[in-house]
């Protein structure tokens, strides 16, 4: 079998990609994959690292308001469906599978074109504008929330699954986890996605400066674009950090710090989600508003709304907000424990899995 896997820009994109395409090596031996991408996107760093061959073609994004710079995408958008049809041309997949970003527009539009089967996985509550569109021409559509099904005018070719995510989140231990890192007190683990996040950054500071010293183990990570500006500001304010906090860049081993911590705060982007309930827990959202359709504050309702999660819109937080909600439910144990419970209930452990099987279906294999 040889399969095309198209989408990119955000982990969001990426990393649900990298599962499926990692799932479709476990289950069959003889398999080609094949990843498109752009050389811009998160993809072109992550995907040929994981050992997936990568090709790439040219793709932007367009703007709400039209301008000339609308014509100057079109003519990109253009030139990269024609780039992707020779790619296609040339590697013949069987199947043709997307999950999401610009880049999956004109990839799986040249495949539909073709005659090839195609496959589009979306992983917000809102979908995206590119899978809206290509939900009219591609022969499945997986979703990750039951919520979605209500965008699409088309149904009978959409199924629920969940989002794909990594092995590396599943069948940790927390005490050997809590051990590794050396954590032996209530443990909040704050971050602000793969980039970092201002606004997480100022909710982490406000609780490092509170706890700093106290028996709370305090975990932050700025990203790597923010962390200098993160240490300036601590030192502006003459704080020395004590042994209980801990700010990191970036790190590689996410699974086991969201296993080993008490309470995470986070973005609720759609992988992000996925990953709080498949390790079950318990967080503090804080939506990003710059994102479209205001995918991330529906996406944390759903959570907000099983007691999965505590929704806090940016625009909500004043002077000690965060620190008051962390003093709430960091030391409540039979409170943190039914979050756990009710995010693990919305986890889908078995989408990759799910979604393989739809995609040996369109190819029958």
């Amino acid at each position: 079998m040889r399969v095309l896997i198209t989408g990119g820009g955000t982990g969001g994109h990426v990393y649900p990609a990298l599962s499926i395409a990692d799932e479709l090596k476990k289950k069959y031996n003889k398999i080609d994959i094949l990843f498109v991408g752009t050389n811009r996107g998160l993809e072109a760093d992550v995907v040929p690292k994981a050992g997936y061959d990568f090709k790439t073609v040219e793709v932007k994004g367009f703007r709400r308001k039209l301008s000339l710079d609308t014509l100057k995408t079109f003519g990109v958008m253009f030139k990269g469906y024609h780039q992707a049809g020779k790619i296609i041309k040339q590697f013949k997949p069987d199947i043709i599978v997307g999950t999401g970003g610009y880049v999956a527009g004109p990839v799986m539009m040249q495949g539909v074109m073709r005659g090839i089967k195609t496959l589009v996985h979306e992983q917000n509550a809102i979908p995206g504008v590119t899978v809206k569109i290509l939900s009219r021409f591609v022969n499945k559509v997986v979703l990750s929330y039951e919520e979605s099904e209500t965008y699409f005018k088309k149904k009978d070719h959409l199924e629920v699954a969940g989002n794909p995510v990594r092995n590396a989140f599943s069948n940790l231990d927390k005490e050997i986890c809590r051990k590794k890192l050396q954590i032996d007190k209530p443990c909040l683990f704050s971050v602000g996605g793969s980039g970092g996040a201002m606004c997480i950054n100022d909710a982490a500071m406000e609780v490092i400066e509170k706890y700093n010293g106290k028996d709370v183990q305090v975990i932050h990570v700025t990203g790597k674009r923010y962390y200098d500006e993160f240490m300036e500001k601590l030192s502006s304010k003459g704080l020395v950090l004590e042994d209980n906090i801990k700010v990191m860049k970036y790190v590689y081993n996410m699974p086991e710090y969201m296993v080993a911590a008490d309470l995470m705060i986070s973005r609720s982007g759609a992988l992000s989600l996925s990953e709080i309930a498949l390790v079950g827990i318990p967080s503090i959202l804080i939506p990003s508003p710059n994102v479209a359709h205001n995918h991330q504050e529906h996406n944390a309702k759903v959570y907000e709304k099983h007691g999965a999660a505590i929704m806090l819109k940016e625009s909500d937080i004043k002077e000690n907000t965060i620190y008051q909600i962390v003093e709430e439910h960091l030391f409540n144990k039979d409170h943190l424990e039914t979050m756990s419970i009710n995010a693990k209930g919305l986890a889908k452990p078995y989408a990759t899995k799910e979604i393989v099987d739809s995609i040996r279906n369109l190819v029958n294999m």
